[in-house]
């Protein structure tokens, strides 16, 4: 009975990792320099992977489809810039990212930018196109763990932001509970960044599965 016990509960366990992982981080709201901007207001962001891809989830306050969004990614702590991709007034406050998210929603198809930065620039000239999705207030924008130079079970940290055209700041920022900038022509400034944890391997979960249930027997006799 033993061994069925603990064959059943590594089993339960692979097929977590392989349903993969998700977290959610809410952010404040009506922390605007313009509170009637409820598209630009960001209610909270969720990420989730399947070991593949990783997704993340833009909630806002309100919706238009003049909206541009920003995803910040420092999955590298060794190297990285302080810019960002689109070279919009936005202070990271000391972080270091190597992948750059952009995207709008006016656009049917091919409205997602993922940059990465290497050799000392935005590599524009191998980015990548995708498509986001809009359910309500959401906005989803899914790429592969590969092209954000992520693998199983590595931390990230990361920061999202909403803007408008041209060389706007970010208005809102994930990272900030208060106000991420004073108004159109000022530049925007982050917070601390947000972490998340790719999906370990389903033979690294089942390992530590099999760990505690040795530990829960040591301890029962």
């Amino acid at each position: 009975m033993k061994n069925l016990i603990t064959t059943a509960s590594v089993l339960l366990i692979a097929s977590a990792a392989h349903a993969g992982v998700t977290g959610s981080y809410t952010d404040a709201t009506f922390d605007l320099f313009d509170n009637g901007l409820d598209n630009l207001d960001i209610t909270g962001v969720g990420v989730s992977d399947d070991g593949t891809n990783v997704t993340f989830a833009v909630t806002t306050r309100g919706f238009q489809n003049w909206t541009k969004y920003m995803i910040a990614i420092d999955s590298d702590p060794t190297g990285g810039t302080g810019t960002n991709a689109w070279s919009r007034p936005w202070d990271l406050n000391g972080a270091q990212i190597e992948h750059f998210i952009g995207s709008w929603v006016d656009a049917p198809s091919n409205n997602v930018q993922n940059v990465t930065f290497r050799n000392g620039a935005w590599d524009w000239g191998n980015y990548e196109t995708l498509s986001n999705s809009v359910s309500g207030n959401t906005v989803f924008f899914t790429a592969s763990l590969a092209s954000l130079g992520l693998s199983a079970g590595q931390t990230f940290s990361f920061d999202v932001g909403t803007s408008g055209g041209g060389n706007d700041p970010a208005v809102d920022l994930l990272s900030r509970s208060d106000a991420a900038t004073t108004g159109w022509g000022s530049p925007s400034l982050s917070g601390a960044f947000r972490t998340y944890t790719v999906t370990p391997t389903p033979g690294a979960i089942a390992l530590l599965g099999l760990a505690g249930i040795a530990g829960s027997r040591r301890r029962t006799k």
